[in-house]
């Protein structure tokens, strides 16, 4: 049981990265970048080939991966949201969602012609001596995954609240057109949101690339994942994004073990319908999504 309880936690804590990722980018967007998943394989591919390839130290690869993930969110918010914000078609710019889905695509696509589609072995070299604690048996790549998720949401919750750039983009995520007209450059932050969110997906996967491997077909079920805890920890609550990716994790291992694994989308879908009929605006398991 304890063994099926760490093996749900680690794998929340990779959805609760995810959804760390989705919330960067929303709060001072308000759009949600279905394309961050594919950004993580991305990072995956690349720690996969500095390491193994060019055998390059840690810490180039953690600079690499940010400024690849960098690009990759700002180009995302250049070419798949921008266009579409400047457009005076109001259904134009209710297709943001899908513009970022093909971008997903074409990483994805871009990703399997250079490294095809067999899934890759991503190496951790931080440490290699697993722990060993009530019969658990926790590799270090799980260790600082799920210890990296907590201080990040930690962190960023903090980082929102209590300084005048979070602050700023809890006032875009309650009302745009308010915020611009309080001074506050929308695009800007925008722009930055997505690029931040593009680098922390990046990075994080030299974490979770050793836990999942690196396949190109993994950024529909990160993203679906982080959707999910998204949606059952509040919109725009980093916090809350945690305790929903958790809850997440925990509850597709524990269908994996006493279900069957072709259960286990049902039994996260069954929790996902719960929730959301029983508190529309998700579970709020740690206060309100957002306030400025």
């Amino acid at each position: 049981m304890l063994v099926t309880l760490w093996s749900g936690v680690v794998l929340g804590a990779v959805y609760a990265t995810v959804a760390l990722g989705f919330t960067i980018s929303m709060l001072p967007s308000g759009v949600f970048n279905f394309a961050h998943g594919a950004i993580i394989v991305c990072g995956a591919y690349l720690t996969y080939e500095l390491l193994t390839v060019h055998h390059v130290a840690l810490v180039g690869v953690i600079v690499l991966d940010a400024v690849a993930g960098l690009v990759l969110g700002a180009l995302c918010e250049l070419v798949c949201v921008r266009p579409l914000r400047r457009s005076a078609d109001v259904d134009a710019q209710r297709n943001v969602l899908l513009t970022t889905i093909g971008l997903s695509t074409l990483i994805v696509g871009v990703i399997g012609s250079g490294w095809g589609y067999e899934p890759k072995a991503v190496p951790f070299t931080a440490w290699t001596t697993p722990v060993h604690a009530l019969g658990i048996v926790a590799r270090p790549a799980q260790i600082v995954l799920l210890i990296g998720a907590t201080a990040s949401a930690l962190g960023l919750h903090l980082w929102s609240r209590r300084t005048r750039l979070g602050q700023a983009c809890l006032a875009v995520a309650e009302d745009r057109d308010a915020a611009a007209l309080r001074g506050i450059n929308v695009g800007l932050l925008s722009l930055a949101g997505f690029a931040a969110a593009g680098a922390f997906g990046a990075v994080s996967a030299i974490a979770v690339g050793p836990i999942t491997y690196a396949t190109p077909m993994l950024s529909v079920t990160l993203a679906l994942g982080g959707f999910a805890a998204i949606a059952l920890g509040g919109h725009g609550n980093f916090l809350g994004g945690l305790l929903g990716g958790l809850l997440v994790g925990v509850v597709s291992a524990l269908a994996t073990r006493y279900v069957g694994a072709a259960y286990t989308d049902l039994a996260v879908f069954g929790l996902l319908v719960t929730a959301l009929t029983a508190r529309p605006g998700g579970l709020r398991l740690v206060g309100a999504a957002r306030h400025v």
